[in-house]
């Protein structure tokens, strides 16, 4: 594979004629993200507003099915989630989701999953996904991949649009957004959507069901210098497989309202100087009920097989606030950033019971952390055509209890940015950084520890990218190497003593056939030093354009089939079509087929039980992550 990716980047650049400058290609691929796009950040992908319309994403989920190096599954709870090539992790921490400046991930476990990975296309403007470390000049949390959702605003839409969808799986969807510039120069977006989704699985020939219902409001507030974000979501949803130990709890359900506000504001006459102030809380219930036991490692005793846990409930509150200040200025040739950040998170359990103890309350005594954050990136113009970056951060922890010590930690990268010729550049970065432990990690640790280490990782990339005519040629190279893995075991998480190894190649090419139509063609590979737990090779190709009055698309999602234990995957071939008619400008129709070879992605479930006769046994099953469907649309601008 190499040898072939090395034989085509070769051909392409000897006969490369009438070549359009990089960074203009960069520019026209990225055209409506072009104040936000930071190349200085390694390797990137960006979807487009015109690209989120023309392929009919419904939510961000969508779209994460096919980000190439990662597999986009289904948890317990039914719930989207992300997880690194070739394994399938509920919750890693190596993936943050960011609304405009504000990070969103889940305050007890680091996922995005819970219900912002679900947020309406309708909302959204462009995203950008970066691969490497983005606690720099992008935020202030660590990770591997970074997705950077921007929203609508005021400026770009001043308008009114209505859109509802229905499936024939009847599920639908009904969003609003409204927006208007004032006279005094200020700007506002309103926007809700309402989901209704119906869904559910055949296992152990018992039907286990996994209805969501969703709400989302997000209010944008902006003028030149100023900016403010207000965010909700809320989620009613069944338990789906949860922590039974057979898959098929008796009953159960799942709420969780998010509430955030993040401002921003810029000062001295360049706007350089930038503050930042954000409040984010979390009210998450969670009750289940089986007869044939629950299986929660904080509730377990593996001294007692004759305790089982039948029912479980709990109340939780969680918090944060985010405070930061940051320059930017430049001397010479160097462009400076740099910044200071404060950070308070607090974990509540207002109720937490079970059949076996009506009064669980907290499973140990870490329920807050502060942060304080130290950072300087500087951008090194060694030549018009030659920059080198270089990283530095250093974060101090003060954390409540005796299950997690206070620690330092701190974290680097080096990098350059080259672009030898006008048509051809290169990117090479390298980053030393961590994750640290979160609630989620302490409260289901393995009991025969103590505590649970922070996750140190070192990530290098190498890019290189070709613009020939209407071509765009990318090829990414990227090495991942952590120590401390948390994984988690039946009994809960532990770290891996021996060192995680993946790597792997992203080939990514894009042909304009004209200013309507164009194609684009991904695949990727990856090797990882542990047992496949899910998808380690796969790739999409998309064709997507106009004809006067209609748009349409096709796309094929490719993910190669693994085996783990007794269970084996097939192959996945994700087809899509779809096409958009517009009766006028402002009122269209679309009609969307998803998964119509009926060829989904599968995910692995595990059923961990502790019984007298048998004592602890785990069983394991794949499962379908979506099903085939036909969606219709109306979209009403006005």
């Amino acid at each position: 594979m190499k040898v072939f990716l090395f034989i085509i980047f070769f051909t392409v650049t000897v006969f490369s004629q009438e070549l359009d400058n990089l960074l203009k290609e960069y520019e026209s691929s990225s055209k409506n993200s072009l104040e936000t796009l930071n190349e200085k950040m390694g390797y990137v992908l960006v979807y487009t507003k015109e690209e989120l319309e023309l392929m009919q994403y419904n939510n961000l989920a969508d779209v994460l099915k096919e980000i190439p190096s990662s597999n986009s599954n289904i948890n317990r709870f039914g719930l989207n989630t992300i997880s690194l090539s070739g394994s399938k992790t509920d919750v890693t921490g190596f993936f943050r989701l960011y609304i405009n400046d504000h990070e969103v991930s889940s305050i007890y476990n680091q996922s995005p999953s819970l219900t912002w990975l679900q947020m309406p296309v309708s909302m959204i403007d462009h995203i950008e996904v970066y691969y490497g470390e983005g606690s720099f000049t992008l935020g202030n949390e660590t990770g591997i991949q970074f997705i950077r959702v921007y929203t609508k605003s005021a400026k770009k839409e001043n308008g009114n649009e209505i859109k509802t969808i229905h499936s024939n799986k009847n599920s639908n969807s009904q969003s609003f957004t409204h927006s208007s510039i004032l006279e005094n120069g200020w700007g506002y977006l309103l926007h809700f959507t309402n989901n209704n989704n119906n869904s559910y699985k055949e296992i152990n020939f018992q039907q286990v069901e996994n209805n969501l219902d969703s709400q989302y409001f997000f209010l944008n507030l902006n003028s030149q210098r100023t900016n403010i974000d207000i965010g909700y979501s809320k989620i009613k949803k069944d338990i789906f497989t949860g922590y039974s130990s057979d898959f098929v709890p008796n009953d159960g359900k799942l709420n969780s309202d998010n509430f955030f506000i993040h401002a921003s504001s810029s000062f001295l006459r360049d706007n350089s100087l930038k503050a930042t102030l954000s409040y984010d809380i979390n009210n998450f219930e969670y009750e289940e009920e089986n007869d044939q036991g629950l299986f929660i490692v904080p509730n377990v005793d593996l001294t007692n097989p004759f305790l089982s846990t039948s029912y479980f409930k709990e109340d939780l509150k969680l918090e944060k606030i985010n405070a930061s200040l940051s320059k930017e200025f430049k001397v010479g040739k160097h462009e400076i950033f740099t910044a200071i950040s404060l950070k308070d998170k607090k974990y509540k359990v207002k109720n937490r019971e079970s059949n076996l103890d009506k009064n669980i309350a907290q499973y140990n005594d870490y329920d807050e952390e502060k942060i304080y954050s130290f950072m300087i990136q500087d951008d090194y113009e060694l030549f018009d055509n030659f920059h080198l970056i270089g990283n530095y951060k250093i974060d101090k922890y003060h954390r409540a209890g005796q299950d997690l010590d206070d620690e330092t930690q701190s974290l680097y990268r080096v990098g350059a940015i080259y672009l030898p010729t006008d048509y051809l550049g290169f990117k090479s970065f390298y980053t030393k950084s961590y994750i640290p432990p979160t609630f989620y990690n302490i409260d289901f640790k393995d009991k025969k520890l103590s505590t649970i280490n922070t996750q140190k990782y070192k990530y290098h990339n190498i890019e290189g990218v070709l613009s020939l005519g209407n071509s765009k040629l990318n090829i990414d190279y990227y090495k991942v190497k952590i120590d401390d893995f948390a994984y988690l075991t039946p009994i809960g998480f532990i770290n891996i003593q021996d060192q995680v190894k993946t790597s792997g190649v992203i080939f990514d090419y894009e042909y304009k056939f004209d200013k309507n139509n164009k194609i684009k063609l991904n695949y990727y590979t990856s090797n990882l030093n542990r047992n496949y737990t899910n998808s380690n090779r796969g790739g999409y190709l998309k064709y997507m354009g106009k004809y006067q009055n209609i748009d349409y698309f096709a796309s094929l999602i490719y993910k190669n089939s693994y085996e783990y234990l007794d269970v084996e995957v097939d192959d996945s071939y994700n087809l899509n079509l779809g096409f958009t008619y517009y009766y006028t400008k402002n009122l269209s129709f679309s009609l969307k087929g998803e998964n119509l070879l009926n060829k989904p992605t599968a995910s692995l479930f595990t059923a961990t039980s502790f019984s007298p006769m048998k004592g602890l046994t785990s069983e394991h099953i794949a499962l379908d992550d979506y099903e085939r469907k036909v969606l219709f649309s109306i979209r009403w601008l006005f």
